[in-house]
């Protein structure tokens, strides 16, 4: 399995870097997209949203995350917190991001923590995604760790032309409920309209 998923991240890296000229573009509507579902979902005690800042190549969705920090949203970023494990941490705007590993910017220490718990939804980056809810990541298992401990609605956050039926998975691996795109919202399950 681990060659298998090798040649696909290989695969869609390629595709990844085919897709620059219309990058921005495509994550400008994939941010108006996530921006309707996290519409739909907070309230409640789950009235915080995760979402990712970008690496090269990934869908950018820095607009979304200082649009829903200027309406009042609690915004949280994934900071690497030990290995293969995530923690949350409220963003404060691009001034108070600091250098994580592998190219990474990720809220200061002194951000405040944002539990699990108060997760509406996560969005989940990543190489591939399948309309069955499966994702395939970099390798490290880091998103599949902190998935498993929020109740939020799993969103992927992907360029349409990394969305296929499935991609090769194990049970360790975390399931998605939506696809989110520049050309819509895939649903898988549970957390469905």
């Amino acid at each position: 399995m681990a060659a298998e998923k090798a040649a696909w991240r290989e695969r869609f890296r390629r595709v990844r870097q085919s897709l620059a000229p219309a990058r921005a573009e495509a994550s400008a509507q994939i941010g108006r997209r996530l921006a309707e579902v996290v519409g739909e979902r907070l309230g409640g005690p789950a009235d915080a949203v995760a979402l990712f800042w970008p690496l090269p190549g990934e869908v950018d969705l820095r607009a979304l995350a200082e649009s829903l920090r200027a309406s009042g949203v609690t915004v949280a970023l994934p900071v690497v917190a030990g290995r293969r494990r995530l923690a949350w941490r409220a963003f404060g705007g691009a001034d108070g991001l600091a250098h994580g590993p592998w190219g990474l910017r990720e809220p200061a220490e002194d951000a405040a923590p944002v539990e699990p718990a108060r997760l509406a939804v996560v969005a989940v980056p990543g190489l591939a995604f399948g309309r069955d809810g499966s994702r395939l990541g970099y390798g490290g298992g880091f998103y599949d760790a902190a998935l498993a401990q929020t109740p939020a609605l799993r969103a992927g956050a992907a360029f349409a032309a990394s969305l296929v039926d499935a991609v090769p998975s194990e049970p360790h691996d975390e399931r998605l409920d939506a696809v989110v795109t520049e050309a819509g919202v895939e649903w898988v399950r549970r957390g469905g309209p």
